[in-house]
């Protein structure tokens, strides 16, 4: 189900951006138009994204959510991060392009049914602003940093230490070092969620901890992030019935792996 909800994020977001490209599109495109009827069509396309920006941004929020919930994340630094610019980048977008479209939308409206209380200049002069540029500017360094939160999960300054403090007690540690894990058995609580604080001290190698059902490793379980030492993360495992599993690195199969046995 956490895959799922992952997939549903993703399916919002990419209807987010090409909503949001639209808007983007016409706000670029006004610095160069200057026929007040082309400006208003212009303008009633963005407005036709509208609807498709807040569905999409809807779904986005609430796969995100949901995956949260069911990855066990809200204990992580990034998350609250990358929710925090979502929320400021929103909010600032909001506040400079719409002023700036209800100005565009009266002017290019007055002009067009004739009205002369506004001049040529006047409308070229609205429709050369730079908010244009800082709207993408802000929109653009925005989504780079929720980017580089999602993929890479820094902890933003908080310790091993103090993330696993807030951890349940069935946390599990596993080491990589010198591409091999520190031990070969692992033992986890029978269907109870799980965390495993896993440290890779490889420098500038990858490494992970995925969890199969045997050694074929023809059905995954549970697969954990990619992670360049050195580094430590926590891995949230959904609960597990009682068995003996598989669990190795995707990096290096063959020399590192390991059994897992829920009791």
């Amino acid at each position: 189900m956490y895959q799922w909800m992952v997939f549903v994020h993703i399916v919002g977001v990419l209807g987010f951006l090409a909503a949001h490209g639209v808007s983007i599109a016409v706000l670029f495109r006004l610095r160069t138009e200057r026929d007040p009827v082309k400006v208003n069509d212009l303008m009633a396309l963005s407005v036709a994204s509208i609807r498709a920006f807040y569905i999409s941004f809807a779904i986005l929020l609430a796969g995100g959510i949901t995956a949260a919930f069911l990855g066990h994340l809200w204990n992580q630094t990034w998350i609250w991060g990358a929710i925090g610019i979502l929320v400021v980048v929103t909010l600032a977008m909001y506040a400079i392009a719409s002023p700036y479209y209800k100005r565009i939308r009266f002017i290019s409206r007055a002009i067009a049914g004739g009205s002369e209380a506004v001049t040529r200049e006047q409308f070229d002069g609205v429709l050369g602003s730079g908010r244009p540029m800082t709207v993408a500017i802000i929109g653009f360094v925005g989504l780079l940093a929720i980017v580089y939160l999602m993929v890479l999960k820094p902890t933003l300054g908080q310790s091993a230490a103090a993330a696993g403090s807030k951890l349940p007690k069935t946390t599990i540690q596993i080491t990589a070092k010198n591409v091999a894990f520190d031990t070969s058995s692992l033992t986890a609580p029978a269907s109870t969620a799980f965390t495993i604080g896993f440290d890779n001290e490889d420098g500038g190698t990858a490494h992970n901890v995925a969890i199969y059902t045997d050694r074929s490793a023809g059905t995954v379980l549970f697969r954990g992030d990619l992670v360049t030492g050195p580094k430590a993360v926590v891995y949230h495992v959904p609960a597990l019935q009682a068995g003996s599993y598989f669990f190795r690195c995707d990096v290096h199969p063959t020399s590192m792996t390991g059994t897992l046995t829920v009791p």
